[in-house]
């Protein structure tokens, strides 16, 4: 099983890099997902060139419309808003309603269904919602949730080339989790394609990715509670499997059909570290901040940051970092006090650096056997990411978030 760390390990072989203290989740399988809709047909669209298009601006000039097709499921429409308002980007910060909009997020799994969140038979409000206001209680004001790509089907066996719309009832648990955001006052970051098998970076594949976005995004393009579309999270190890062509090319098909959908909201891909900076100029047409996931000593953040302002003038946010606090091996031989120094030299560094925010790796503590994707069985270091233990009784890094969000 390939762990956070031990991928991050081989990617800092290969980049020069030291990173050395984080667990990886395990690489997602590429049989076919074991749920999705009734069986339906579609027609792969003619190959075309894709160009870069402008990036959101603060001043929405179009609303994306969809009509119904024969091979899609028709969802249920997302009530516009009477006065739709969107984070937008200025230099390298974000802004909201006019003033400066630091991100102070978290990553979300819910504590007995993680990496399930939406899934069918899994999702459940309540939960979500008492676990959420957490959060809010440390002073967020972003979350960050996955759309499983695999997951979200209801149909084991459907054949990959049908595996381009999803169920229902999967958007519908992701559309509630937005209502519970948006009464806690949260933005959503929402991540597309994660689990997402690596055929699809193939060029023939690509249109399965646009015919998924076509029923996805354009249901939720005038809503205000997202914050941005997450492209996906951590492409870099299909990089490492498929390439980079394969991989920057998808996202520039998938880049594309999302900002033609939605030109509301901004749009980003959740690299790992420093290894996104090589294609800076390869995507830079094509997404409106970028993000960076970060493992490594506190200490040495500082000079990672600073090498960010040098390449590139957009807000360059981190989107993941976190210690753990138990768990076998070396890497779980932090403790809680340890974790609390750990976030308060990334946030300081942040801070010190004038960074547009970031968000922690995790919300909570997981019970064994559940964590990560596929579950590692045993105990594990994923297991003990949380800034809150199993009881939601708060660790010593809560106090060190207030400190820093609830000036």
């Amino acid at each position: 099983m390939l762990t956070r760390r031990n991928f991050l390990r081989l990617l800092a072989a290969s980049l020069g890099s030291v990173i050395a203290s984080a667990c990886e989740r395990a690489p997602i399988p590429t049989s076919t997902p074991a749920s999705s809709p009734a069986p339906r047909t579609a027609v792969p669209p003619a190959t075309e060139t894709a160009t870069p298009l402008p990036t959101a601006t603060a001043e929405p000039t179009a609303t994306a419309t969809v009509t119904a097709s024969p091979t899609r499921i028709n969802f249920t429409a997302t009530a516009t808003p009477a006065a739709p308002e969107f984070v937008t980007a200025r230099g390298d910060q974000f802004y909201y309603r006019g003033a400066r909009f630091p991100i102070k997020g978290f990553n979300y799994y819910p504590k007995m269904h993680p990496w399930r969140t939406f899934n069918i038979g899994r999702w459940e409000p309540q939960v979500t919602e008492r676990e959420l206001k957490l959060g809010v209680g440390l002073g967020a004001n972003v979350v960050r949730t996955f759309i499983d790509h695999n997951y979200s089907f209801d149909q084991a066996g459907l054949p990959f080339d049908q595996s381009f719309a999803p169920n229902e009832r999967y958007i519908n648990n992701l559309r509630e989790f937005l209502d519970i955001a948006g009464r806690l006052n949260l933005k959503v970051i929402v991540t597309l394609f994660d689990s997402l098998n690596f055929a699809m970076y193939q060029p023939q594949n690509h249109w399965l990715a646009e015919e998924y976005i076509k029923a996805v995004v354009p249901q939720f393009a005038d809503d205000p509670r997202i914050f941005c579309w997450d492209l996906q999270n951590e492409p870099d190890q299909a990089v490492q499997t498929v390439g980079a062509e394969p991989v920057l090319t998808f996202f520039k098909r998938v880049a594309r059909q999302t900002r033609v959908l939605d030109p509301n909201h901004l749009q980003t891909i959740g690299w790992i570290d420093r290894a996104r900076a090589k294609y800076f100029p390869d995507l830079n047409d094509w997404l409106d901040f970028w993000c960076f996931h970060y493992y490594d000593k506190a200490d040495l953040l500082s000079n990672l940051v600073k090498f960010y302002k040098t390449q590139i003038p957009k807000p360059v946010l981190l989107e993941e970092f976190g210690l753990p606090t138990g768990g076998p091996g070396p890497d779980g031989r932090s403790t809680e006090n340890d974790q609390a120094a750990h976030y308060k030299m990334v946030l300081t560094t942040l801070e010190e650096n004038k960074m547009c925010g970031s968000a922690f790796w995790i919300l909570l503590d997981f019970p064994v056997g559940l964590a990560g994707n596929p579950p590692i069985t045993t105990d594990h270091p994923e297991n003990h990411f949380g800034v809150f233990r199993l009881d939601y009784s708060e660790k010593p890094v809560c106090a060190v978030l207030r400190s820093f969000w609830r000036r």
